[in-house]
């Protein structure tokens, strides 16, 4: 009898390592340039973080096994249940990493969105800052508060992963940037990268086309 042979394939495919990846050097940037006054290269890492962050969304919904949001969003009775007895078995987001997840892509696209609408009245406009109209200055002070609350997530993701590294012995970061590790393997095979790039290039062209046509506060000089 001829044994049934299992084929194995990445937890984390293309796509979700290159944005997993792609996060934090683009928020550092973001900030730096943020910082330094460079406000063009700002708005423009805003924008490909957008982009991003909502290909990464779309890719919860129709991506690979392990990547879609109804595989590691669990039900608050599973969260707690891990909470107190830390029962997960398998590859993927445990319940907390999947909230975490969610939690910070929700924090990107609120940082994305507010930039694109707020003003500090002096030196920056974002390019729908004249839709927004009175709101523009509120948008811009949250902009600066979801920006507190997104240091303290990507903090607390850190550290997380600092625990589950050298406590729980599990090669997160490895998994991550290869695809697998050890007991971390998937059965089921990946959704093509390219639709991952279509989902870029059409959210890409949507924002473009939503900046371009926007209209902008006249001009009196």
């Amino acid at each position: 009898m001829n044994d049934v042979v299992t084929q194995h394939w990445p937890v984390w495919d293309k796509p979700v390592r290159f944005i997993h990846w792609y996060f934090p050097l683009a928020i550092s940037f973001m900030w730096w340039t943020g910082e330094a006054g460079y406000m063009q290269w700002h708005s423009w890492c805003g924008y490909s973080l957008l982009v991003v962050t909502a290909t990464r969304l779309s890719w919860g919904v129709i991506g690979s096994h392990y990547a879609r949001f109804t595989q590691f969003i669990k039900t608050p009775a599973t969260v707690w249940r891990y909470i107190r007895h830390g029962e997960f078995d398998g590859p993927g987001h445990n319940p907390l990493g999947g909230y975490s997840t969610l939690l910070m892509l929700l924090l990107l696209s609120s940082q994305g969105l507010t930039g694109l609408v707020s003003t500090d009245d002096i030196l920056f406009d974002g390019p729908l800052a004249f839709w927004a109209s009175q709101w523009a200055p509120s948008l811009g002070e949250w902009h600066e508060i979801n920006w507190t609350i997104l240091l303290c997530a990507m903090t607390l993701h850190v550290l997380a992963i600092v625990f589950y590294s050298l406590v729980k012995q599990q090669a997160l970061v490895a998994a991550m940037w290869r695809g697998y590790a050890p007991g971390c393997e998937s059965q089921v095979k990946p959704v093509h990268s390219l639709w991952a790039i279509g989902l870029a290039i059409f959210w890409a062209a949507i924002l473009a086309a939503i900046v371009a046509w926007a209209p902008q506060a006249p001009s009196y000089y």
